[in-house]
């Protein structure tokens, strides 16, 4: 981990426990562990780069967020923990 970035490594792996949480009941109807196993780090990273770049570069993010948040999207709401 880079230094100076324990504060978003912290961030990512909650939120990114929070999504495996969320998953629990898709991945034992659908995903074996061992696919979890390689999942969740590749949750977890995107999680810390998108932290990383939303604060460190708030204008790329933007426009990353423009031209890859499909309109089909629904709005986010929120789970319970």
């Amino acid at each position: 981990m880079v230094v100076g970035r324990e504060k978003e490594d912290f961030c990512a792996k909650t939120i990114a426990a929070v999504v495996r949480n969320q998953m629990d009941g898709f991945h034992v109807k659908h995903l074996t562990d061992a696919q979890m196993e390689e999942l969740n780090p590749i949750i977890r990273n995107a999680i810390f780069t998108a932290l990383i770049h939303i604060n460190e570069n708030p204008e790329v993010m933007s426009l990353y967020g423009k031209l890859y948040i499909p309109d089909y999207w629904e709005d986010c709401e929120l789970v319970r923990l």
